[in-house]
Formats: structure tokens, C-alpha cells, sequence
């Protein structure tokens, strides 16, 4: 980790304030804990079973609905996905992460993730460019036991920029926005109130071309808080409720299902008449009992 530590402590010094939502991140973000080493494809023998499909939705009532961090802002927000069966121990979900930004420039970008078992998520791949370098995409990260790997793919290897960040501990990506990844937190934690689980959440920014990409790490704990009945997508959940709190952001109150499925995010701010701020599945319809 010697080689990442200027460039973490760089960024982790600057006081930019990111706006609330960017934490979203966690959530079909890449929130996770370490998995084991990225399984292979199922054969083509072994066809996949449509499970579900759905779409989250960011809604932000301030910062005139930008959310993300300064220069990177993303307004209306959409992932629509599909969710498969791969074989006997692992999911995949493809989709189309939609958004403008700034807002007179709409993207849609196509993305694809292999989740374990547990529901944690063990690869991710995302049909986009960095921002300040045009040979590159499509982008992926892999989360392995001791370290999450990234790379900015590229017609020329050598215009490839890669990132190795050694983690040993519970971690998961911050930024960009994934909801997946905070599901997969989830699946980590101590079902006891009175023992929170700690996390490390890297973001991952783009703030320059002299500078393409720029990871900070932020370390919180995340508390199961108990089970809840809410409504979400048009239909009733018996829900698990966790809260996640990192240092200088406020209170993230999360919602999953008893599978592990994210279905809400709430942003607590300590003043109560802050708008509201969140992410919530909007649209679910299910093949098997998931």
C-alpha cells in the first residue's frame, strides 16, 4: 500500500465536500466485502434463470437535484437492471445506468456485475470512458480477498491505467454510484444492534487529466438496526434496516430485503428540516420466490 498512500492522504486532506448522495455509491455501487476470487462463467451447458428486474431512482430535492462530487455532478439519475441465476453459486445482473451531466448531456451506459452467492459483488464492468482519456473503457474493478483491482481498459494496453489498492478489511467503492454494492455491505454485518461492523469506502474521482483518477478511502461503521415493514416498488417488504455513518457525512438509514436486495436509502441530516435525499427501488417484478 506504500505506493497509494501520497495519493490517498493527498486526497483524503482536500476539504471538498461532496454533496449527500454520493455515498450512493454503496448502494448497484460496489459496497462489499471481500469475496473470493472471482469464480468463472458458468459453461454454456449451464443457462442462466431470469430471477427479477427493476429500476432505482436518486431522488434530490436540493443542490438543485445534482448529485456526486464537485465537477463530476450527475442529475436524474436511473439503473434499470436484470437479475440471472448463474449456476449454483453465483448471479449476475445487467443494466443501463442513465443520467445527465451536466444537464444538458444525457448518458446511458451499459453495465454488467457478477455477485456471489452471498450476494456480494465479485466483479463489475461498466461500457463507459474516463473522463480525461479517450482511450479508454470498458471499465472494471475486481474485489479480491486482499486487495480491489481496477482498470480503465484501452485499445492500447499501454494508455491502461491501473489501480491496486491493498484491503484485507470489509471495503467497498464509494463513487461511482452502483445501489448493488450497498445490498453486499449489508450481507456483512452483525445482526446485533449493539455491534456495529466497520467498512472501508473507497471513492474514486476524476478530477483532472494531469490527475485521471484520485482514490480516497473513509472508514464508518455500519449497524443492523432491526426489522421494519415498508412500502416500496408497489408492494410490502419485511425489511432489514442498517445504519451507516462516515466521517464528516451524515446518517445513511438503508432498507434491504430479507434475500439481500437494496430497496431504500435515507439521508439523515442532523437538521430535520433538511429536504429529503435518498434512493428507492422504484420498479420490481419477480420469476421466482427471490
Amino acid at each position: 500500500m506504500p505506493d497509494q498512500l501520497p495519493a490517498l492522504r493527498k486526497a483524503l486532506s482536500k476539504r471538498r465536500r461532496y454533496f449527500a448522495a454520493i455515498l450512493f455509491a454503496l448502494v448497484g455501487a460496489f459496497v462489499i466485502h471481500p469475496s473470493p476470487a472471482r469464480q468463472e462463467s458458468p459453461s454454456p451447458s449451464e443457462p442462466r434463470t431470469k430471477l427479477a428486474e427493476g429500476e432505482y431512482v436518486i431522488y434530490e430535492q436540493s443542490n438543485d437535484g445534482a448529485v456526486g462530487p464537485f465537477g463530476e455532478q450527475m442529475y436524474n439519475f436511473r439503473e434499470t437492471w436484470t437479475l440471472w441465476r448463474a449456476g449454483k453459486d453465483r448471479y449476475e445482473v445487467e443494466g443501463v445506468r442513465k443520467f445527465e451531466s451536466p444537464k444538458t448531456k444525457t448518458y446511458a451506459d451499459r453495465f454488467a456485475a457478477d455477485l456471489s452467492r452471498d450476494f456480494t459483488i465479485t466483479h463489475v464492468e461498466e461500457f463507459a470512458k474516463l473522463r480525461w482519456v479517450e482511450d479508454s473503457g470498458p471499465l472494471s474493478c475486481d474485489f479480491l480477498p486482499s486487495e480491489m483491482h481496477c482498470s480503465s481498459g484501452a485499445k492500447n494496453p499501454k494508455d491502461a491505467i491501473e489501480l491496486r489498492l491493498p484491503l484485507s478489511e470489509p471495503y467497498g467503492l464509494l463513487w461511482p454510484v452502483s445501489p448493488f454494492s450497498l445490498s453486499g455491505i449489508t450481507r456483512e454485518v452483525e445482526r446485533d444492534p449493539a455491534r456495529p461492523t466497520y467498512v472501508d469506502l473507497i471513492s474514486i474521482e476524476q478530477p483532472s487529466q494531469k490527475e485521471p483518477i484520485e482514490p480516497t478511502i473513509l472508514r464508518g461503521p455500519i449497524r443492523y438496526l432491526g426489522n421494519e415493514n415498508i412500502k416500496e416498488a408497489g408492494r410490502n417488504w419485511n425489511a432489514l434496516k442498517f445504519s451507516l455513518k462516515a466521517p464528516l457525512r451524515p446518517e445513511y438509514l438503508i432498507w434491504t430485503s430479507q434475500r439481500g436486495l437494496l430497496l431504500a436509502v435515507a439521508i439523515e441530516h442532523q437538521h430535520k428540516n433538511w429536504q429529503q435525499e435518498g434512493m428507492r427501488l422504484q420498479r420490481f417484478q419477480s420469476w421466482s420466490d427471490f
